[in-house]
């Protein structure tokens, strides 16, 4: 009688068990689908609208005219804030400074775009160690062609990065710092 006490314990246990489980994973599931469907919809709300042409059905039912109708969407707004071309100087970032086996490089990224113009680097150590200038490229973005300066021209220690920037009509400094 002990025995099949232990039996049907067990079995009640392993059924109590099994249900658990299959509740926790009908919980699992739920969350995981609707994550799924939710990132999607925020994906669907934030995609760009597009115009969209439909054809201007006849009134007969014969089909269309040749009429379209040009439906225009919201355009979405990719950027906060100011235009950088519309400001009255040039600015940018030194997107890289460092010493790559005889040579310091610094590039040098600009926020407007350009067509043409220059770069004037000056590194400072008191007074002007060194001076150069470059061009300014415009692919998608403008940058100055870049600077690749002898390491045994300079010397070592702490040098201030002067850039003087000059294209159409516009001017601007951008400035740091370099360890050689």
């Amino acid at each position: 009688m002990a025995q099949k006490r232990r039996r049907k314990n067990r079995k009640k246990l392993f059924l109590i068990l099994f249900l658990t489980l299959l509740v926790m994973a009908g919980v699992v599931g739920y969350f995981v689908w609707d994550g799924y469907f939710r990132a999607e919809e925020k994906e669907d709300e934030s995609s760009e609208m597009i115009e969209e042409v439909v054809p201007e059905e006849d009134k007969g039912g014969k089909g269309s005219t040749g009429d379209m109708i040009v439906e225009e969407k919201e355009p979405v707004v990719q950027y906060d804030g100011e235009d950088p071309n519309e400001l009255d100087e040039l600015t940018g970032v030194i997107t890289y400074a460092d010493v790559v086996g005889e040579k310091l490089m610094i590039r040098v990224n600009i926020d407007q775009f350009l067509e043409g113009g220059s770069c004037e680097l000056s590194l400072i150590q008191g007074g002007v160690k060194y001076s150069a200038s470059a061009n300014i490229n415009s692919v998608t973005t403008a940058t100055c062609e870049g600077f690749d300066v002898l390491v045994n021209e300079l010397g070592k220690g702490n040098y201030q990065i002067m850039i003087k920037l000059n294209a159409g009509g516009k001017t601007g400094t951008i400035n740091g710092e370099v360890s050689i």
